[in-house]
């Protein structure tokens, strides 16, 4: 799990400190003060290995299209658009401290064939090549030290967007998913992972966690609709399944998230505005449900949220695993960014005196 966290120069934080996540950590704050780009800053130390991490960071804004200029592509994950300065993202997790170094390489030149990914396709280049790139130090605190390069080619219009990599086989893979309030999960991916709880006769564990918003729900399935899969669900009353998708965003989020749970132990969830999708009134049922949930799979929670009622169901929900708990408030003062952590104990007297702690 993620514990302390340090973060430089991305974005809108110019330094960012924050002590002792905990299993499950809510962050709050006003609009506009980097609750979803604290998100995409660990995320961006996660996703390191992959080549369109800060394509994927776009599209989960809703950013569709992009211009293929060095400005567009790299610029806008800089502190005030300032390429100069290095990003920093340090953190400690399980224990062990690890960072990210993120350098922007006016003359990285790369080597006269590469392997893209994900299409495992090669392309050549002219070995005199100079392009641009951003460039990763990945330390692990160990003495060892592994450069990983992201780069585009502006000059290539055949692959307008053409990204790649060096020896991402020798940094380590993370176990994460990124959640986002803004677009759907890929159905298509959400029933891989699901396809393997049903392989493992553990559907039942899906289930019932997405039965506290739809009791009706009987069962759960993988259905083939042309070149994609979906998971569908059979309602109590209904002759037919319908896909999940159908039944609204709470139990698509809900689906997204025990899956993504249960797909592997030791997962790091991030998860944009949680309360997106669902009555205020169950709440508190989902948190007991999520914290049991992250527990048995030792996974940990990292999520958003606008909603004074969803701190309040927090508090209710996880009254048996306080400990877990930890509560983020992100405050912008000028240009600095702070963060106040509380845990479950000081929440608990903030909501019973009608303290201000949104």
């Amino acid at each position: 799990m993620i514990s302390d966290v340090v973060i430089r120069n991305f974005k809108c934080f110019k330094s960012l400190t924050i002590p002792e996540l905990g299993r499950i950590t809510l962050i709050s704050g006003r609009n506009n003060v980097g609750k979803t780009s604290l998100l995409e800053a660990l995320f961006l130390f996660l996703d390191q290995r992959n080549p369109g991490m800060v394509l994927n960071q776009y599209s989960r804004r809703g950013i569709k299209q992009i211009t293929l200029t060095t400005e567009a592509i790299w610029s806008p994950i800089f502190c005030d658009y300032t390429k100069d300065r290095e990003i920093l993202v340090s953190l400690a997790k399980n224990g062990t401290p690890e960072q990210i170094t993120v350098r922007f390489n006016r003359e990285f030149a790369p080597p006269p064939s590469m392997r893209l990914q994900p299409e495992e396709q090669q392309i050549s280049t002219d070995e005199k090549l100079t392009t641009v790139a951003v460039e990763i130090e990945y330390d692990a605190k160990s003495g060892k030290k592994i450069i990983l390069h992201h780069f585009c080619d502006p000059n290539n219009q055949n692959r307008p967007t053409v990204f790649s990599q060096t020896q991402p086989a020798n940094i380590p893979l993370q176990l994460a998913s990124f959640l986002s309030s803004k677009e759907h999960n890929p159905p298509d991916e959400i029933a891989k992972q699901f396809s393997i709880l049903a392989k493992q006769d553990r559907e039942n564990e899906a289930i019932e966690f997405l039965r506290i918003i739809e009791p009706r729900l009987e069962r759960l399935k993988i259905i083939a609709e042309g070149p994609s899969s979906l998971v569908h669900g059979k309602l109590k009353g209904l002759t037919s399944t319908l896909p999940i998708n159908f039944m609204g965003e709470g139990m698509e989020k809900l689906l997204a998230l025990i899956v993504a749970i249960t797909h592997s132990p030791n997962r790091v969830i991030l998860l944009d505005e949680i309360e997106n999708g669902l009555h205020y009134s169950i709440m508190p049922k989902i948190w007991k449900a999520l914290g049991k949930a992250l527990r048995k799979y030792d996974c940990q929670l990292i999520t958003t949220t606008h909603s004074y009622e969803c701190l309040q169901a927090a508090h209710e929900g996880l009254s048996e695993m306080p400990e877990d708990f930890r509560y983020i408030r992100l405050h912008r003062k000028d240009d600095e960014i702070s963060a106040k952590l509380s845990n479950y104990d000081m929440i608990g007297t903030a909501i019973e005196t009608n303290l201000e702690v949104r």
